[in-house]
């Protein structure tokens, strides 16, 4: 088996279908190796401003869009200290590990944080969200897109009207969904809808985005405590007076964001990258048909970025990940309590058809050989 160490010269040589970070293009490697001038600078606030009117045609809204120096739970922990009043309740929809996160990360803020949650490989329907916002009066309802844990995707567009006729502010964790599958922010009134760019965008970790409303804002200006890092206000005055952040950020990955924000939007096209993810979703439930395994999302809220199976079969899931790394593929195994009960397969960021096949064929004679 392939026993695999840090490669100095050359960088890694595997193709990553992992659910992020993910495989990163040359063109983009290329980008950000050029030099840059400060975060101060007038060639810096363009660049910050190029990055920033990207996201919103994105996100298709026109809410402020804000670049974090973090991972995607900065912004998590950003929605909890800058949203949520200390005589407030929050309400955490989970449908598995990243959303049970997000509610720790309300309760180790001292916050009245309510979890409400389903069995893994189910996902937040209406039915579950109405009755669980009429048991109580929540100022802020936080629920995820893409469960990158368990594969399954929420109906966001169906659960939307429902958490705001409560009259909650609703954030939205898309970190495995944002530029690859289509999230209107303003059609669902979205509070704010964050990301960390090391899936579907395709870049290397280290950078966060999210879009912002002006009720955000509003009632961050009433919520003491904030912090400093992560408060909301001061992000947002600087980007709007200067395009800038309060401290110093990554400028290559913001340059890497700029030019593949430019990709995606003029060259690969919004509708043609959602297509894509879609066609790489289905192929890849199609091929678990095929090889008699089973999906663990429950069926109509597959994820079409990330793909969680059932070890149906009974295999030995580590051999398994080894023998497709020694054919220069990495997937991975399951993740916190699914570990060795599923594996999970990324087909998001720059990923293509002809690629997923090939990578599906490899794998295929490795658990034929296995069973």
């Amino acid at each position: 088996m392939t026993d695999i160490h840090f490669n100095k010269e050359k960088g890694s040589q595997l193709k990553l279908f992992t659910p992020g970070p993910v495989h990163v293009p040359e063109r983009v490697l290329k980008e950000m190796a050029k030099p840059n001038d400060t975060h101060r600078s007038k060639p810096y606030s363009e660049m910050h401003q190029m990055a920033a009117e990207g996201l919103q045609k994105l996100l298709y809204t026109n809410n402020e869009c804000l670049i974090f120096t973090s991972s995607a739970t900065g912004i998590m922990e950003a929605c909890v200290r800058n949203l949520i009043k200390d005589d407030e309740k929050a309400l955490f929809f989970s449908i598995g590990a990243f959303g049970d996160r997000w509610y720790e990360i309300g309760v180790r803020n001292g916050k009245i944080s309510v979890k409400q949650g389903v069995e893994w490989g189910k996902a937040i329907t209406p039915e579950v969200a109405q009755e669980a916002l009429s048991k109580d009066k929540y100022s802020v309802v936080l629920i995820q897109t893409n469960e990158t844990s368990t594969g399954v995707y929420n109906p966001i567009d169906e659960l939307a009207p429902i958490i705001k006729d409560s009259g909650a502010l609703m954030c939205v964790d898309a970190t495995s969904s944002m530029a690859g599958v289509k999230l209107e922010v303003d059609k669902s009134d979205i509070d704010i809808c964050l990301a960390s760019v090391q899936k579907c965008f395709a870049l290397p970790p280290g950078l966060a985005v999210c879009s912002v409303s002006d009720a955000a804002i509003e009632k961050a200006e009433q919520v003491k405590n904030r912090g400093l890092y992560f408060d909301l206000i001061a992000l947002k005055k600087r980007h709007v007076a200067k395009h800038q952040t309060p401290t110093t950020p990554p400028i290559p990955q913001i340059r890497g964001l700029t030019a593949q924000l430019e990709y995606i939007l003029n060259e690969e096209g919004l509708e043609k990258r959602f297509e894509r993810h879609e066609k790489l979703g289905k192929r890849t439930r199609t091929w678990v048909q095929e090889n008699n395994l089973e999906m663990f999302p429950e069926k109509g809220y597959e994820s079409n970025t990330v793909s969680t199976i059932k070890n149906s079969l009974d295999l030995d899931i580590p051999k398994m990940v080894s023998m497709l790394l020694d054919k220069g593929y990495r997937i991975v195994n399951g993740y916190g309590q699914l570990v060795n009960k599923t594996f999970r397969i990324g087909h998001m960021g720059e990923i293509q058809l002809k690629d997923l096949e090939e990578m599906l064929n490899d794998l295929t004679d490795i658990i034929n050989e296995l069973k």
